[in-house]
């Protein structure tokens, strides 16, 4: 035995220590074997019994650290704390039996009895509590406090707080579970978290809920995606999908609905109406009996646009005027699907109320019962040999129009179609058009009084203009204007051509002069 600063006490202890330096060694056995170990404190019988090369290590207990050969920076306090510990390191086990069978894990803390006792190769667990991740031997990164947290896990990075919780975990990962008994019964389950003394205490196979409140979703078996929030929301729902309950006792009486929303003190099922699906009861007290439907409020007014509703379903609008309210597939252009007297309108107080046609003030439509109407598509056609007349006092029918309007027509837009080519006026430009000379058509202005072609006010009176066929008129005024600007252009130009002539020889002559 060699080695420099060192304190053996015990029978056996540090035997066969040689290069080893400034270790501590107290009781029998105790770092029996360190050969070159530094910086080791061993303190029981058989502490550090095997440790040969480990720098670093506190052994502190009966056994304690027993089998360690090369393991560094490990802190080991109780009887068999550690016991198997080869080359794990930082672990920290402190509790009779802590660690006990972990061989290669490292920056594990286990704090309490049998504490991770079954870990072997596991890294980066913390369980704090007699039995906490007591089955575990190479789960990762789990976090166990409360006495028998996660005592049968398997599985990686699960965070169990409080007495009990996970107790029965598996092989379920990634779960968080805070509170006595949370997820107890959780064996598969993953991506769960349960928040509150019982929450999701029945969940076996469940994935991915999420339960804040006492007993939240304590019922649940194998539920997915499920959100419980409130003391006990979703209390006895088993095996329903993707629910969303908010508010004490919310959803009590969904069993294994899925797709619900209840959001409100109370907002629940009807009693027996316990399978439904997508469903949604919003308010204290709300309830909602059928699939595919959503309740608001129990016995309780609703308002948009105001902070005090007056009726079940009060809208205020910002624009007065009008009501806030759009049936986009029930418009002005849709087809009726009925006839009758009744109809809808509001009151003074903006009240919808069923109102009926006073006797002798309704106005009839057309329709389809008459022999006079017919549906042609989208259009409604009169049928009739004569045509329709809009308005009072309309004595002048004449032959060839289909509709006769008192007063008169404002539209934002007219269009009047042109049957052929001929009805237009391009023809003044063709070739062999006769155009009328300027002095016939001074001639004719003066015993006419308007242009020729063109009706007189006389006739307008008496006959009416033809939109289609004077604007067609005008345009051939237009285009013979044309022609004669371009005519009389022609002739001003020849007056130029021969006015610059006579101005060159009028220059040359009196050149002449003055020579």
């Amino acid at each position: 035995m060699s080695g420099a600063s060192n304190l053996f006490i015990g029978r056996g202890t540090g035997i066969l220590n040689m290069a080893g330096t400034q270790n501590a060694f107290l009781g029998a056995s105790a770092g029996s074997k360190n050969s070159s170990g530094q910086n080791n404190s061993f303190l029981g019988y058989s502490a550090g019994f095997g440790n040969t090369t480990g720098n670093n290590n506190t052994f502190l207990g009966s056994n304690a650290g027993y089998t360690n050969g090369s393991g560094y920076n490990n802190a080991f306090a109780g009887y068999n704390a550690g016991y198997f510990n080869t080359q794990g390191n930082y672990n920290a086990f402190f509790g009779s039996g802590a660690g006990y069978a972990n061989t290669l894990g490292s920056n594990n803390t286990f704090l309490g009895s049998d504490a991770g006792s079954a870990n072997t190769t596991g890294a980066g667990n913390t369980y704090l509590g007699s039995l906490a991740g007591a089955s575990g031997s190479s789960a990762v990164q789990n976090t166990f406090i409360g006495a028998n947290t996660g005592v049968s896990n398997t599985a990686p990075g699960n965070t169990f707080i409080g007495a009990d919780a996970g107790k029965n975990n598996q092989s379920g990962g990634y779960n968080v579970f805070i509170g006595l008994s949370t997820g107890l019964n959780n064996t598969t389950g993953l991506g769960n978290l349960f928040l509150g003394q019982q929450a999701g205490v029945s969940n076996r196979t469940g994935n991915y809920n999420l339960f804040m409140g006492n007993s939240s979703g304590s019922s649940l078996i194998s539920g997915i995606g499920n959100t419980a929030i409130g003391d006990g929301s979703s209390l006895r729902t088993t095996n329903g999908d993707r629910n969303t309950s908010i508010g004490q006792y919310a959803g009590i009486d969904n069993f294994t609905g899925s797709y619900n929303l209840f959001i409100g003190y109370g907002a629940n099922v009807v009693g027996g109406s316990s399978n439904l699906t997508n469903a949604g009861a919003i308010g204290a007290n709300a309830q909602v009996a059928i699939s595919n439907a959503i309740v608001l409020g129990n016995s309780a007014n609703i308002g948009i646009g105001t902070s005090a509703p007056a009726a079940k379903l009060e809208l205020v609008s910002s624009t007065t005027g009008t009501s806030g309210l759009r049936l986009t597939n029930l418009t002005s252009a849709a087809s009726t699907t009925a006839t009758s007297s009744k109809f809808l309108t509001v009151n003074a107080s903006g009240d919808v109320i069923l109102a009926t046609v006073a006797a002798g003030s309704g106005r009839v439509a057309a329709s389809e019962a008459d022999a006079l109407w017919s549906s042609d598509g989208n259009n409604l056609q009169n049928t009739n040999v004569g045509g329709v007349v809009i308005g009072p006092g309309v004595s002048k029918t004449p032959a060839g129009y289909r509709l006769y309007v008192a007063d008169g027509v404002l539209t934002e837009k007219v269009k009047v179609a042109v049957k052929s080519t001929d009805d237009w006026s391009d023809r003044v430009f063709e070739q062999g058009y006769k155009l009328r000379g300027l002095r016939q058509v001074e001639k004719y202005i003066n015993q006419e009084k308007h242009l020729p072609g063109v009706p007189s006010a006389e006739e307008v009176v008496k006959e009416g203009v033809d939109v289609g066929k004077m604007q067609a008129k005008l345009l051939e005024k237009v285009e013979e204007l044309t022609l004669y600007v371009i005519e009389l252009k022609k002739e001003n130009d020849i007056l130029k051509q021969k006015s610059t002539r006579l101005e060159q020889r009028m220059n040359k002559l009196q050149a002449k002069t003055r020579k």
